[in-house]
């Protein structure tokens, strides 16, 4: 009776170990189409004019915790370049506070890469739709849309509404490229 214990704990331990690496690769892997279809549904209540900020910002918390999991695999790849992965690192190390900047600090900061370029890295000589770029931009993006739904909090202002439109439809573009 010990024994078939012993031999049915032994095997359901060997099955886990082998099961336990596959199901952790799927856990935490970048699912472009999910964060396709979050963002697409965004724009729907953009365009539809049914917007409930506080939604949405939830929803771009859940974009740019998508973005940092596929940041970090691209980082990780052993043939992503020491200079891209270290763009990966500083961005994902900044990605929790990009949407507490200002619009123009936020433009400033990281549209046009003075953040990184003070750390040492010119993002500008990477192309718009590099691999890297994509990455990059599936988190500035969406904390750009916060800080945009922020502001329309306060001031009611439609301009902010289509700004956020336009950076989600910007993203979108992006992970055309990572697909």
């Amino acid at each position: 009776m010990k024994q078939g214990i012993w031999f049915t704990g032994l095997v359901m331990v060997l099955c886990l170990a082998f099961l336990a690496p596959a199901y952790a690769g799927t856990e935490n892997t970048f699912d472009i189409r999910a964060y396709q279809k979050l963002t697409k549904k965004n724009i729907g209540r953009l365009i539809s004019g049914k917007v409930d900020p506080a939604v949405m910002m939830a929803d771009m918390e859940k974009l740019i915790a998508m973005g940092i999991t596929g940041a970090r695999e691209y980082m990780g790849k052993k043939e992503t370049p020491a200079e891209e992965a270290k763009l990966m690192e500083i961005t994902i190390a900044n990605a929790a506070t990009m949407s507490s900047l200002s619009m123009a600090e936020i433009e400033a900061q990281w549209h046009e890469g003075g953040f990184l370029k003070s750390k040492g890295i010119d993002v500008s000589k990477f192309g718009h739709f590099a691999k890297v770029m994509c990455y990059y931009d599936s988190l500035v993006h969406p904390a750009t849309v916060i800080i945009c739904l922020k502001q329309y909090q306060q001031s009611s202002d439609q301009g902010l509404l289509d700004q956020a439109k336009d950076e989600l439809l910007e993203v979108v573009e992006h992970m055309k490229h990572l697909e």
